[in-house]
């Protein structure tokens, strides 16, 4: 995974980020990167809990939820498509047994 354009757009920052031969679009919400520096997490951390989750779930309204975990903690990343990017809405750590669910995906960034 490589970010190779980083710009700041009204919402946050738009990266693009290649990960094999793929180029994929990712807004990081200004609330989700304040939200991650709360737990001093990086953006490519951030990248790598939504693009390589331990599953998927499905959330509210069109929203996805990556889950990834830490220990006896859990990462969770919701974020939802407009058009053919992903914004990252907010991220937060919660504890595995409340959330997570076996590992499913049920969306998948990557093929």
């Amino acid at each position: 995974m490589n970010i190779i354009k980083s710009t700041d757009a009204p919402r946050g920052k738009l990266l693009e980020v290649k990960v094999n031969k793929k180029v994929i679009r990712i807004v990081l919400t200004w609330h989700v990167l304040d939200g991650a520096s709360d737990y001093n997490i990086s953006a490519n951390e951030l990248l790598n809990f939504l693009i390589y989750p331990e599953e998927v779930i499905i959330g509210h309204v069109n929203r996805f939820i990556a889950h990834k975990k830490l220990n006896r903690h859990l990462t969770r990343v919701i974020y939802e498509y407009e058009n053919e990017t992903v914004v990252v809405i907010t991220f937060y750590i919660a504890y595995v047994n409340r959330y997570f669910r076996g590992g499913i995906h049920e969306d998948k960034i990557l093929p």
